[in-house]
């Protein structure tokens, strides 16, 4: 199995089988966004405690890159301090 291949199967996982979708009831922030060209459409929940992380959810709808690219960052952000 080639690189490409690994990737393709990785991000077709993420797209599949999305991690961190939904929303969140009352987050400490939302944001909403899209991209007129292509169509994606993304929405990302955060919630903040102590300058900290502690949930993050997207929802949106796109195609296998966008979605599974924004799964892949709701994983990196996640206990993540913010910077003041």
């Amino acid at each position: 199995m080639s690189s490409a291949d690994i990737y393709r199967e990785i991000i077709l996982d993420y797209y599949r089988n999305p991690r961190n979708y939904g929303k969140l009831t009352n987050p400490d922030i939302a944001q909403r966004d899209s991209n007129p060209l292509c169509g994606d459409e993304l929405e990302m929940h955060l919630s903040i405690k102590e300058s900290k992380v502690v949930d993050v959810k997207f929802t949106g709808k796109g195609c296998a890159i966008s979605q599974a690219s924004a799964s892949m960052l709701t994983e990196l952000i996640m206990g993540k301090t913010l910077k003041k």
